[in-house]
């Protein structure tokens, strides 16, 4: 691992890992963007959310009463509260898809309702919208049709807020990151420095559960300073997100030395 950073984050540590500025650890809002549905006793219709800032659009695939396929989309639902969004609804026409050139021009489109979204969490949600005078109100979950595996190098680790032995503090474990993932089975692996420059490392294993575009993992967490036993306990990560350069997510846990810490896990891929 490089050098300067290993020095960096030593020079840091306290309790479980490493002291950080307050600045250090921030909360975010839950990123809706995926694909919905609402399960598997109403296949064939969905909704696909793309999530930017605070606002939404959504565009809406469902069905005419004879059976035929009909396309609607909100481009301006905007947050109304922490997890709620709305905006109008739109019926829209345009070129023929087939058509080259493509007449930009034959584009329209008609207010035809408004479609609000209420998120109980960051997996489900309530959908209601209305075409003309026919309301319609449903559950909504993500979508998941593709595994996703972590199984990688990094250069990560875990962030938190955390609370130890009395103390407010801000926690850092960070630097070598090696994730395995065989099926549901995680275990991801740090190694880094602590003050005293003993090379240390955490385990952390857990249950991988994909949920549409996220992922959570869930289980337990043991390090060793050197030879000595150190921390020992419980987390969970939710609200993964994975991309090429790597991933990310929100951590919660506890252990022998703290009662909790809140914050973030997850790394950048490492090119070696």
């Amino acid at each position: 691992m490089i050098t300067t950073l290993r020095n960096i984050a030593a020079a840091l540590v306290v309790a479980l890992g490493f002291a950080l500025p307050a600045s250090a650890a921030t909360t975010s809002g839950t990123d809706y963007t995926d694909l919905w549905w609402g399960g598997g006793s109403e296949n064939g219709w969905g909704l696909n959310i793309i999530h930017q800032g605070s606002i939404i659009f959504a565009t809406l695939y469902v069905y005419n009463a004879d059976g035929s396929p009909r396309f609607f989309s909100a481009s301006s639902t905007f947050a109304t509260g922490a997890n709620s969004f709305s905006g109008p609804l739109y019926d829209t026409h345009g070129t023929y898809y087939a058509t080259n050139p493509y007449n930009a021009a034959a584009f329209g489109g008609t207010q035809v309702g408004t479609l609000t979204l209420n998120f109980s969490g960051p997996n489900a949600g309530t959908l209601q919208y209305n075409v003309g005078n026919t309301p319609v109100t449903k559950s909504i979950t993500r979508f998941a049709f593709g595994p996703n595996n972590l199984t990688g190098h990094y250069l990560g680790g875990m962030t938190a807020a955390s609370f130890c032995n009395g103390v407010s503090q801000n926690s850092l474990i960070f630097d070598t990151l090696n994730v395995t993932q065989s099926g549901n089975s995680v275990t991801m692996i740090v190694d880094f420095y602590n003050a005293q420059q003993v090379q240390s490392r955490c385990t952390f294993t857990g249950a991988f559960n994909q949920q549409g575009n996220i992922a959570s993992i869930s289980g337990g967490f043991s390090c060793v300073y050197g030879s000595t036993p150190g921390n020992v306990g419980s987390y969970s990560i939710t609200e993964i997100v994975m991309s090429q350069t790597g991933f990310s997510g929100k951590f919660t846990g506890s252990d022998n030395f703290c009662s909790s810490h809140s914050g973030y896990f997850g790394g950048v891929k490492d090119v070696i």
